[in-house]
């Protein structure tokens, strides 16, 4: 017996909502079918009952095979950095970069207080206010506006040059200092590229704490190898035009100190330094890709990833601040800038500048 339009539509219809089921309904149907027993309205009846529990088999099946997602938390966290500058700079994308490397996912609410220490507090408020996962200063006055702001935030710095005389030694911060005893290498290195060199500038601004102690040792080496320190202070940007003026008249050769305001400024300060042909000595890598002549210093890159190695630590492994003693970097390169050397006249091929990285 043959099938009609009808028939056929039922057949087929079963067979779409018996797919993939154990038992063979569809031969059942067709059966009847071909006898010619069977009741459309029956049939129509039967086919909607089976559509429902087939739906609700579906849905069962699709419950009990799922499984709850879970979500990896996205870290708030919030940067504040006193200015920007080449070796400020690189604090904060090393610090990220340890958070890329390491996989772990955080929303950066990055900040510039553009010099301003009351802007930096406008900024450390706010983050209390937003309730950070933990907060990371850059540079001492961004750091002591965090610490003096709040108490319950994990706190990170970075490029401090003396956390203990700056005060941001507290139970809930820890970080890493950019304070090197090599001023005493920096300056040999001057001494034999210009034996004549007897005074020494240096500009600082006297509202930051790590410059006075950086020229407090700076002044302490100079003595014992002879030299004279001609300091000059400044308290802001707009003075240091007239501040490099008055050194390069008195000075032989300038010393730039991990100084916020002079290193924003560097590119000026190598410009009238190259014009008055001295050299200028840098405490920070960023500086001579500036144009300073030569630094053997830190790589403020690694500094600041290094801080955010320790910001993990606390996020990720439950450690708490104050069971992690901040760190001070003992590796140091010298870094030249090529293209000052050539306008100085300096040869790079000296015995001084061996191993040296070479920056244009």
């Amino acid at each position: 017996m043959m099938l009609n339009l009808k028939q056929e539509w039922l057949i087929n219809k079963v067979k779409l909502l018996n797919r993939n089921k154990t038992w063979d309904f569809n031969r059942y149907l067709k059966f009847y079918l071909l006898k010619g027993e069977y009741n459309m309205r029956k049939l129509l009846v039967l086919i909607l009952g089976m559509s429902i529990l087939l739906s609700c088999g579906k849905k069962e099946e699709k419950v009990s095979d799922s499984k709850p997602a879970v979500e990896e938390k996205v870290y708030k966290i919030g940067v504040t950095q006193i200015v920007s500058h080449p070796a400020l700079d690189s604090v904060k994308e090393g610090f990220k970069k340890a958070f890329e490397e390491a996989g772990v996912k955080a929303e950066f609410d990055e900040k510039n207080a553009e010099g301003s220490i009351a802007t930096a507090n406008i900024i450390a408020n706010q983050f209390k206010t937003d309730k950070k996962d933990l907060v990371f200063g850059i540079a001492t006055p961004s750091a002591q506006a965090l610490v003096n702001t709040m108490t319950d935030i994990p706190i990170i710095f970075s490029a401090v040059t003396d956390p203990v005389a700056s005060n941001v030694i507290k139970p809930n911060v820890t970080g890493t200092s950019d304070k090197l005893d090599n001023v005493g290498e920096q300056l040999d290195i001057l001494l034999k590229l210009n034996p004549n060199v007897k005074k020494i500038g240096v500009i600082y601004n006297t509202s930051e704490k790590n410059s006075i102690v950086q020229l407090e040792d700076i002044k302490k080496v100079a003595k014992e190898k002879g030299l004279e320190i001609v300091e000059q202070g400044i308290t802001g940007t707009s003075e240091l035009p007239q501040a490099l003026k008055s050194v390069l008249q008195r000075a032989d050769a300038l010393y730039i100190p991990t100084d916020n305001t002079v290193v924003s400024g560097i590119k000026l300060v190598v410009s009238e330094a190259i014009a008055n042909k001295k050299i200028v000595v840098a405490s920070d890598e960023g500086s001579v890709n500036g144009g300073a002549l030569y630094t053997k210093g830190l790589n403020y890159f690694e500094l600041g990833k290094r801080a955010g190695q320790m910001a993990i630590d606390i996020l990720k492994n439950g450690k708490k601040p104050s069971d992690i003693p901040f760190e001070t970097s003992k590796a140091t390169t010298i870094t030249v800038n090529e293209t000052t050397a050539k306008e100085l006249g300096i040869d790079l091929s000296n015995e001084i500048f061996k191993g040296a990285k070479i920056v244009k």
